[in-house]
């Protein structure tokens, strides 16, 4: 069974859609380039160029040998975008105007100005040039001297960046994607400022760590992508030599490798576990049974948090010359998630160990970027007219926010590791996607429904994105490493800058077109990125775009077989049955039966076009679960806590100091592996979001 269906395969080009600017204003004539779709798509630039007003679109520098037109428009659909500009001095005074809807009651206009000192880009394209000055003004906007949050009584002073409009914290992940992104070299002592801020020692002192931002099941361990830090950490580092982040990295860094390897590796398949990074609201893209039930998330393994793993392991080798593992974290993340086509996003649980047939565009540019051994998975990632979706397929009866979103951080990921892999189509398709909704909505927003690009959808009890705020802050970076990094080519290395520029096959770049970074210039001189393939869908299909609803699953049984029995809505499905995560039987019919006399744990995926999320573990424990042993609170010998039967149960309260323990005794009444289950209650908030999950060892000893 293929675990990944090939969609069709399209050059990325304009082909009637709103991708990018179109013609309709000016001469109404293209850019020359051929809008014939074919497997190996080269450009992936959805008409993104735009003839406007008198002249064209790229007149807009002395850099490029032409006078800057002062003012332009471009169409995006039934939509305009008007750019006036007044340049004093080698700086400009740009304003925007949009004709499109925006959110929040946010006004149509807005004005900004390039100052001096700021990196400047002369693309050679009047709105390429804008939407950069706009991105470092958005980021001026986010830097802030106190920072604020509901759940803490009182502000905190802080010269940091808050995350968006909307947002006045500083978030661990947030930051460090931002600043791997951009803020490294736009200001680099803010960045790490708010890096530093996200570093904590225990309520007793010492142990300095990482931290864990709230979270699924009350945050750590359940997600453990406090790791993403690092990226942040060393981008700072590279740009600039910060004495203090150094040092304090490296503390943080060993301590926090040492606890999560402790505690989040397993050793049996050399992987982390930890909820996916970023996507972090668990039915948006997990299986919708894990959002009551958030202990499957804690044992699940993503590819990207273990990726983030990895580049610490990395950069803590790097910075100290010690080993830590990383060459084979590296070995067992490719084994584990590439399945011959893409990388799968998670195994979703341990007793369903498969991995999903889910896909995300971080995860797959992370891999990409640090694994380098599999570059084909961005061309085989799936592309929307509006750009690529954070994953794929989408999951039905879900809203519009990870589920059904374009997120421009993310895209400007996939633009980076495009360049890597020296895919021409995947890179010019993610400029055309950040420079459309940056350009529509006068600011970086959060985030875009797929099949519009609309920042937000009318859709019933699945309208969204729920949350949309202006000037995100990784979306502000994110378009300035598109440009920095995935355009111009540049590294930092010991506070010096190189640059190795390449001209996109799109029309938001000219040759010649410069970029001024830290009083360096770097300059485009023709140098090209292969054509490269891209992998496209339709929306017009709803099964184009999403996978099967999960099947219902009831199992039963005798000494000798486990029948399994499967329902779903969808009658025009096809099934496969896992057992113990392992594929044994394909288009299957319910009833399904196994001959076995040991216990197994079963889970079904149905399939239209594409999969869906693998239901329920279900698994035969025999006979009124007679394989089970259950040991009640009362048979426990406690040192430390009260007991209590409040809350419905017998169960010792106000337990958990460091030197409390529970003990009893357990005798095996069958041979083999057995799973211990440990059921507890903390009373210190919802599982799902806090950080305030427990944490307790188990320790197993062998009397015999």
């Amino acid at each position: 069974m293929r675990r990944f269906l090939p969609l069709l395969a399209l050059a990325a080009c304009a082909g009637g859609t709103d991708s990018g600017g179109s013609k309709a204003i000016g001469s109404g004539t293209d850019d020359g380039r051929d809008d014939t779709a074919g497997d190996e798509g080269g450009g992936g630039g959805g008409g993104s160029g735009g003839t406007v007003g008198g002249g064209t679109a790229g007149d807009d520098g002395s850099d490029t040998g032409v006078e800057p037109d002062p003012s332009a428009a471009w169409s995006f659909g039934d939509d305009t975008v008007t750019v006036t500009v007044e340049e004093v001095s080698g700086l400009r005074a740009y304003t925007l105007r949009t004709t499109h809807t925006l959110r929040d009651g946010a006004p149509q206009e807005r004005t900004f100005t390039e100052q001096d000192g700021d990196p400047i880009l002369r693309s050679g394209v009047l709105l390429t040039d804008a939407l950069f000055a706009m991105a470092v003004d958005d980021a001026r906007l986010n830097a802030v001297s106190q920072i604020s949050d509901g759940a803490f009584a009182e502000p905190v002073d802080c010269e940091c960046y808050k995350t968006g409009d909307l947002w006045n914290w500083v978030w661990t992940r947030d930051i460090a994607y931002a600043t791997e992104l951009g803020l490294a070299w736009l200001d680099p002592d803010r960045a790490a400022n708010s890096l530093l801020f996200k570093l904590s020692e225990e309520k007793g002192g010492g142990n300095l760590q990482i931290v864990q931002d709230t979270g699924t099941g009350g945050s750590w361990p359940i997600s453990t992508d406090r790791v993403s830090w690092v990226r942040g950490a060393m981008a700072v580092l590279r740009y600039t030599n910060h004495t203090e982040l150094r040092e304090k990295a490296i503390e943080a860094m060993r301590n926090t490798a040492a606890t999560d390897r402790l505690y989040a590796w397993d050793a049996r398949d050399g992987l982390y576990r930890g909820e996916t990074s970023f996507l972090d609201w668990r039915e948006q893209t997990y299986p919708d049974w894990t959002a009551g039930d958030v202990v499957h998330i804690g044992m699940s393994k993503s590819l990207s948090t273990n990726l983030d793993h990895l580049f610490l392991l990395r950069s803590l080798e790097d910075l100290t010359g010690e080993t830590h593992g990383a060459d084979a974290l590296a070995e067992a993340i490719d084994q584990a998630f590439w399945d011959g086509i893409a990388y799968s996003s998670y195994k979703t649980t341990e007793l369903d160990p498969t991995p999903a047939q889910r896909h995300d565009l971080l995860a797959t540019a992370f891999a990409v970027m640090d694994l380098g051994t599999h570059p084909e998975a961005l061309g085989n990632y799936p592309h929307g007219p509006y750009g690529p979706p954070v994953i794929f397929p989408q999951q039905q009866l879900t809203p519009i926010y990870h589920n059904r979103g374009i997120w421009p951080f993310v895209t400007a990921y996939s633009v980076i590791a495009a360049r890597q892999a020296n895919n021409g189509a995947v890179l010019d398709a993610g400029l055309d996607s950040l420079i459309r909704g940056a350009a529509l909505n006068l600011s970086h927003m959060e985030n875009f429904e797929l099949a519009t690009g609309a920042n937000w959808l009318d859709d019933g009890d699945y309208s969204g994105p729920i949350v949309n705020s202006q000037r995100q802050l990784w979306s502000v970076a994110g378009f300035l490493g598109a440009v920095a990094h995935g355009v111009f080519g540049v590294r930092g290395e010991d506070g010096s800058l190189t640059a190795s520029p390449i001209l996109p096959s799109g029309a938001w770049f000219a040759d010649g077109a410069t970029l001024t970074l830290r009083g360096e210039t770097f300059t485009i001189v023709g140098d090209t990125l292969a054509e490269g393939r891209i992998t496209t869908f339709e929306t017009a299909d709803w099964q184009d775009l999403f996978g099967a609803r999960t099947p219902s699953v009831v199992v039963s049984g005798s000494d000798t077989a486990v029948t399994v029995e499967f329902s779903s809505e969808e009658t025009d499905a096809t099934f496969s049955i896992y057992k113990d995560g392992v594929l044994v039987a394909e288009d299957a019919s319910s009833p399904w039966t196994d001959e076995t006399s040991t216990t197994a744990c079963y889970s079904v995926v149905a399939q239209l076009k594409h999969a869906g999320q693998p239901s329920t573990p279900q698994c035969w424990w025999g006979d009124d679960y007679r394989r089970i042993q259950s040991v009640q609170a009362e048979a426990f010998t406690a040192n430390g806590g009260d007991w209590s039967t409040e809350h419905g149960r017998g169960h010792y309260g106000n337990w958990g100091a460091r030197d409390h323990t529970l003990s009893t005794s357990i005798t095996p009444q069958n041979t083999g592996e057995h799973y211990i289950q440990v059921t507890y209650g903390n009373g210190s908030g919802g599982f799902d979001t806090g950080i305030t999950a427990t944490v307790k060892w188990v320790d197993l000893v062998d009397d015999g």
